[in-house]
């Protein structure tokens, strides 16, 4: 009786090792392997004559090997924890192309400086297939110390959606056909705590989506129509030549969305659709917990449970996570 309660107790211990997985959530994401070097992508306003070029003698700055990106919608990331960022005398992200064996800083690429990440964290959502990106940050490494340096994540599952001429006003309701706005077809975000997220890389030359309308806004079906609920406004149209990064998390299961931006869309003149922005989905994934190794006993029914618990903690050791707020 008692090696019955015994095996019957380890069981409950299982199903509630189970539960917690189903609980805990993060993103997983790849860590990409790259090589540093000393040095920085120059930007166009760099002022210590490296405009558009590469500075290898330092500035207490790194640069990292070339990246391919892969499938356009992938998601490059990193945050810098150094005391200092990347001011906009250099490219934090730069888009280059191949020419035989060396590879080139592409003229036509809206790269990315920095100074404006007081955060310290960086995110760039790739617009085309296999696009080759140089990562460059503020290390403060110097010829004679080299840093522990930061890693970089790629992840992102691109979304297919329709865009529609028109914007999703301030009261919640849709005007079709103006603002020179473009709209989506609602999304439907499977699971609560995804990650959607666009980059309005402003290659329209308009300015950016302004607090008159809803960036993300959510909905709600009744019969054939689509009911408003609730929504995040853009900042205001401040002109900029630089992109801006849009993200929303989901709050609940099946949650739809709609996303929107100031695409200078016109009656008569539809937009190219490579001109579009990006859109990617992040979705949370179960995170196993580690579990101690049980000792093994004498009794083979406990034996079994512990060989249970032990393929457990082995399927939590698959993939490095970060977990994204």
């Amino acid at each position: 009786m008692k090696k019955i309660f015994a095996l019957a107790l380890a069981l409950v211990m299982v199903l509630s090792v189970a539960a917690f997985t189903a609980s805990a959530e993060s993103y997983e994401e790849t860590v990409v392997a790259t090589n540093w070097q000393l040095g920085y992508v120059g930007s166009s306003t760099n002022s210590s004559g490296f405009v558009n070029v590469l500075n290898p003698n330092g500035g207490s700055y790194s640069y990292s090997d070339v990246i391919d990106m892969g499938p356009a919608g992938s998601t490059i990331s990193f945050a810098d924890d150094t005391s200092a960022y990347a001011s906009n005398a250099a490219y934090v992200f730069s888009f280059w192309t191949k020419n035989g064996d060396s590879y080139e800083l592409d003229p036509n690429a809206d790269h990315i400086p920095g100074g404006k990440a007081a955060s310290r964290f960086y995110e760039f959502v790739t617009t085309e297939d296999n696009q080759a990106i140089r990562v460059t940050y503020r290390s403060e490494q110097k010829a004679d110390m080299t840093p522990e340096f930061e890693e970089i994540f790629v992840d992102g599952t691109k979304v297919d959606t329709n865009w529609n001429f028109g914007y999703v006003k301030a009261d919640g309701s849709i005007v079709e056909k103006g603002g020179s706005y473009s709209y989506t077809d609602v999304i439907v975000v499977p699971k609560a705590g995804s990650k959607v997220t666009f980059t309005d890389t402003n290659k329209n030359g308009t300015a950016f989506c302004s607090n008159s309308a809803y960036v993300f806004s959510t909905w709600t079906k009744d019969g054939e129509n689509w009911v408003f609920a609730n929504g995040v406004k853009g900042e205001g149209g401040t002109f900029t030549t630089e992109p801006v990064v849009y993200s929303y998390t989901s709050t609940k299961d099946n949650e739809l969305v709609r996303l929107c931006y100031q695409s200078n869309e016109k009656a008569g003149s539809p937009i190219d659709p490579a001109l579009r922005p990006v859109v990617t989905l992040k979705t949370p994934v179960a995170e196993a917990p580690v579990v101690p190794e049980a000792p093994t006993t004498g009794d083979a029914a406990l034996n079994i449970v512990a060989a249970v618990l032990a393929s457990f903690a082995l399927a939590a050791t698959v993939i490095k996570k970060r977990t994204i707020a």
